[in-house]
């Protein structure tokens, strides 16, 4: 009995053996047609490995899979009538105009890009148009947004400080003593003295108006008959410092008289003060183009000190735009570029005039209409797959 089965288990073993050497001859036959038929592998994660037999990449050990009608001859497209996806040519992944026939590496050593007929192949849809496959888009993070019209808020910073202002103090006082001169002047009989009162209380006024007070500022001051306590110890003023703070010239549009302002400042970790801006001074600092905005804040509790340093935000609201997700914009250093998605896996560079960005979005002024689908990640990887000079020059662009 134990010597029938040891010759049935070596009859078996024999067997095994036999099958096993079939299969290799078959892969060895297969691997030398699909190489006396020109037929091509490579990785689908770095399609710039190419192997003349099936296989795993070295690289990530992904299967290797054939390069669809490798074999075709140039310009003839497949049975289906769709283009061949046949390798053209290699380029240099940083500098497009760097081309080779056979895999290379750059000087970084890069792997050069390979360019495939369907990727060439240009969209008649729109002059300078190129074509990314789904499997580029899908190695180079492509992301898509909309271009469309939204309530658009734009933040303007500004770097400040607790008003501190004896000065200011100083000119009020000036201006409340002019007034009662011209109150008193007016009952006078004497030639000449409501004349000088009256230069005397205009020349305190247009100081006012310099500092940055406004009429109504003004109006207030001499109802009260007392300088502002406020502009030299903000605590014993029931809570409401001034806050001075500088806008840029280019910001100076957005801001307003009453808009609301948020101050934080490092020495209170997680407070924020909230005010409205009361006025904006009439001239600019020549030294920083800026111009000083004045708010007065709300602060109950006393905890802001005079001359302490405020970091400012204004919330400018500019009413319904058209954006884009800001990250769609690409600034290449004479023009502004947003890449539009045209359907069918067709990209095209497109100039765009942006505007001011908040929120997140920026907004477009010319170039885009609403509903365009914009690339909102990977632009500068796809800038280098499609030869964005060559994609400028097709509407005119500098290169």
């Amino acid at each position: 009995m134990n010597k029938r089965i040891s010759i049935i288990a070596g009859l078996l073993l024999l067997f095994a053996a036999g099958a096993a050497v079939v299969v290799r001859r078959h892969c060895r036959e297969a691997g030398t047609a699909a190489a006396v038929q020109g037929i091509k592998y490579h990785c689908p994660m770095h399609p710039s490995y190419i192997s003349d037999k099936p296989g795993e990449c070295p690289i990530c050990g992904m299967t290797l899979v054939p390069i669809e009608n490798a074999a075709a001859p140039a310009g003839q497209g497949s049975k289906t009538g769709k283009l061949a996806h046949r390798i053209l040519y290699y380029r240099s992944p940083m500098d497009p105009k760097v081309t080779s026939p056979v895999p290379a590496k750059d000087g970084m050593g890069m792997d050069f890009v390979p360019v495939y007929a369907d990727e060439a192949q240009a969209s008649p849809a729109e002059p300078g148009a190129f074509k990314v496959s789904a499997a580029r888009r899908q190695e180079i993070g492509l992301k898509l947004g909309m271009a469309m019209e939204r309530p658009f808020a734009v933040e303007v910073r500004a770097e400040g400080k607790v008003a501190y202002d004896p000065d200011l103090y100083r000119t009020q006082q000036e201006y409340l003593s002019a007034a009662a001169a011209l109150k008193q002047a007016r009952a006078s009989t004497l030639t000449g003295t409501l004349d000088r009162a009256k230069e005397l209380e205009a020349a305190s006024r247009l100081r006012l108006r310099l500092a940055g007070m406004s009429d109504a500022q003004i109006a207030a001051l001499a109802a009260g008959g007392k300088p502002d306590e406020s502009l030299l110890l903000p605590s014993s003023s029931n809570g409401s410092p001034w806050l001075y703070a500088g806008v840029y010239e280019q910001d100076l549009p957005l801001v307003k008289p009453g808009q609301t302002v948020r101050a934080t400042t490092i020495s209170l970790p997680g407070r924020t003060f909230e005010g409205r801006i009361v006025s904006i001074d009439p001239v600019l600092d020549p030294a920083t183009r800026s111009a000083r905005l004045r708010a007065r804040l709300s602060d109950p509790e006393g905890l802001l000190k005079p001359g302490m340093y405020l970091n400012a935000v204004v919330l400018a609201d500019s009413g319904r735009r058209l954006t884009v997700p800001s990250g769609a914009v690409v600034d290449t250093g004479t023009r502004q570029v947003v890449f539009v998605d045209l359907g069918g896996g067709y990209l095209a560079a497109r100039g765009v005039t942006a505007g001011r960005g908040g929120g997140g979005y920026t907004e477009i002024l010319k170039g885009l209409e609403p509903g365009d689908r914009v690339v909102t990640s990977g632009n500068f990887l796809i800038d280098s797959e499609s030869q964005l000079n060559a994609a400028l020059s097709a509407f005119g662009g500098d290169k």
